[in-house]
């Protein structure tokens, strides 16, 4: 059963593989804030207050508890366009990073949750254990993806409402979107998945385009003239969005059906 696969390969290289590296970024800081104080030598200057300085005309630091156990969201956008792969299915390997972060996030003793996004209310899963896991590899297996629609309104909404989290979002990212206000809330991970064929799509004949949304047919001849212009406007849009991310301090990476999904992810979280 592939769902079984996927979940011993991303257990294997999560709690035995020790040459890849550990997916770090998943602990976050896992701080609570206590108090204000004098800065005194040897202090963490990244917890400098720069308000509290100025009102006092002296340096003062923010002092935290530590707390190990720390929030962690798994946000996977469905859309109908992940039931595509050259290689594989986009919707296989995005279910090879929901285990590797879910296995990742559980050995280190995070409080876990999982969310698929589309139309409608998000469905969520808190994931536990392993076994946890392997129920949210299977749901999105089964899911139908044809004829659904991303649902970033929702994604926004959802995390606006919960509390400080490290949270990832996992998609293709074809819809432009403003992430400012939940990158503002929420430590940011995106994760782009993508298939090779989709960013340079050369074809050298005519094609029956068929829309996974609607079901209709379109006629193409997709040429190098055509593919290129595609490509042009596929890269202005990238483009833009990493600069949107860069800006507002979210992580991002993009990981290819023909990748090693732990490899690059832990590439990603370094």
């Amino acid at each position: 059963m592939l769902a079984q696969e996927i979940l011993l390969r991303a257990k294997k290289n999560v709690f035995t593989n020790k040459s890849a590296g550990e997916l770090s970024k998943i602990r976050g800081e896992g701080l609570d804030f206590c108090e204000i104080r004098p800065y005194e030598a040897g202090d963490d200057v990244r917890k400098i207050n720069f308000s509290a300085s100025a009102k006092t005309g002296d340096l003062q630091t923010n002092v935290f508890n530590e707390n190990k156990q720390i929030n962690v969201l798994i946000c996977v956008v469905l859309s109908s366009s992940l039931h595509f792969g050259s290689q594989r299915l986009k919707s296989d390997t995005i279910a090879e990073i929901i285990a590797l972060l879910g296995c990742s996030s559980i050995k280190q003793q995070n409080k876990t949750q999982l969310l698929f996004f589309t139309n409608g209310e998000p469905k969520l899963f808190h994931l536990n254990n392993t076994g946890d896991v392997l129920r949210v590899i299977e749901a999105i297996q089964s899911w139908d993806l044809l004829n659904i629609q991303s649902d970033l309104k929702t994604l926004d909404n959802y995390l606006l409402q919960q509390n400080k989290s490290l949270s990832f979002i996992v998609g293709d990212f074809y819809q432009m979107h403003d992430y400012s206000l939940m990158a503002h809330k929420h430590q940011i991970n995106a994760i782009i998945v993508r298939d090779t064929l989709e960013e340079l799509p050369l074809f050298a004949s005519e094609l029956d385009l068929v829309s996974t949304e609607n079901g209709r047919t379109i006629e193409a001849n997709m040429g190098k003239k055509l593919a290129r212009k595609y490509q042009t406007k596929l890269l202005s849009q990238d483009d833009q969005l990493l600069s949107h991310f860069s800006k507002h301090g979210v992580n991002v990476g993009k990981i290819y059906t023909d990748d090693n999904a732990f490899i690059k992810l832990s590439q990603i979280l370094r």
